[in-house]
């Protein structure tokens, strides 16, 4: 459906929004909460939602809010967009000179676009539904996120019919829900050598890997995902993944965790630093109480510092 002719489509009054606001937005039966407690935070899975259904995230709503967001001084610039056919292995682009965040939006489905509208709660509207959000996502979840993570952020991409979303990793963990139309979603094993070595992620964590190859002989990924309005994923930090748009325009809410203290990243950049000294030190993982010394004296040290430079 184009842009305009979403626009035509119903507005909801300022009462229809108070009643969804109080909305479930995720399932929580059994199979549900069996599967957050497997996987969260450690392996991707499918969940069920029904974010599609918030006035919020659909497009009439969100061109108002870009405008919003490129208006105010706090927000102006933070989002970013760009056009074109990037392939799998390739890198994020600029923008287009002489377009603008609200232009990208409105020519989404004829353009070759990709849209992030970064941190998009620090717009009062959003940030009310993600502090819905995040107690609903501890229920079910079974762990009370705000203890054990911290800076939540919401995300939104607004992406061209079939324009594919090059292959990158996070830092964070991420829930990816699907809004309107479908993509395909491929991850990648983080924790397998033959996709990150531990050379790789020490770089990575102390800002010297900006950019990650694809690997050529596993294309599909170890883990593919069909999402469609009413499901999403779950991405674990640093688990590689690419993604190609459907044949309409795709809107998707991302919501991001940062953890606390996480003793495999200290570890790693305990080593990056220690091989500087020509020290071959022993990866995460194989001793649990070195990993946690490592992160302990060094980690938070490091994590501490990278807060207060910024």
């Amino acid at each position: 459906m184009a842009v305009a002719e979403m626009e035509m489509t119903r507005e909801l009054g300022y009462a229809a929004e108070e009643a969804r606001s109080a909305d479930t937005f995720f399932a929580n039966d059994r199979d549900d909460r069996v599967m957050f407690t497997k996987y969260f935070d450690h392996k991707p899975f499918q969940f069920r939602h029904a974010l599609n259904r918030h006035p919020a995230f659909q497009l009439p709503a969100l061109l108002k809010a870009a405008e919003r967001l490129s208006k105010d001084p706090r927000t102006a610039g933070k989002s970013h967009f760009e056009s074109g056919s990037p392939g799998r292995n390739a890198w994020f682009g600029a923008r287009p000179e002489g377009q603008t965040l609200v232009d990208a939006i409105a020519s989404i489905e004829s353009g070759k676009n990709w849209v992030i509208l970064k941190r998009i709660h620090e717009d009062p509207q959003y940030r009310e539904i993600l502090m819905q959000i995040v107690p609903q996502l501890s229920e079910v979840a079974g762990v009370d996120i705000t203890k054990v993570y911290y800076d939540p952020t919401m995300t939104i991409f607004i992406t061209s019919p079939g324009r594919i979303t090059p292959y990158h990793m996070d830092g964070e963990t991420n829930f990816l829900a699907q809004i309107h139309g479908s993509k395909m979603v491929y991850i990648y094993d983080g924790e397998n050598k033959n996709v990150l070595s531990n050379e790789q992620l020490e770089k990575y964590w102390t800002g010297n890997l900006p950019k990650i190859d694809y690997p050529q002989n596993l294309q599909q990924g170890h883990w593919q995902y069909t999402l469609e309005p009413g499901n999403g994923v779950f991405n674990p930090a640093i688990f590689p993944h690419w993604l190609q748009n459907g044949d309409e325009v795709s809107v998707s809410v991302s919501m991001n965790f940062k953890r606390r203290h996480n003793v495999s990243i200290g570890a790693h950049r305990f080593n990056h630093f220690a091989r500087k000294f020509g020290v071959l030190p022993e990866a995460p993982g194989r001793n649990r109480r070195v990993d946690r010394a490592k992160e302990l004296f060094f980690g938070r040290a490091y994590e501490f510092a990278k807060k207060r430079l910024k």
